[in-house]
């Protein structure tokens, strides 16, 4: 698996740190997914020429 590095502000890693209850790689793993999935279905509604 290929690691992905993000920088963020410190004040918004003070406000993730404050919910450690959830796993932000894996909320960000399954974000790129549907952002992904979005992309794709817009590209094809381009080609197609419905947009």
């Amino acid at each position: 698996m290929a690691t992905f590095t993000v920088s963020i502000p410190d004040e918004l890693k003070k406000k993730l740190d404050e919910h450690p209850q959830i796993n932000w790689a894996e909320y960000l793993k399954e974000r790129f997914a549907v952002k992904l999935k979005q992309l794709k279905k817009f590209e094809e509604l381009v080609n197609k020429g419905e947009i």
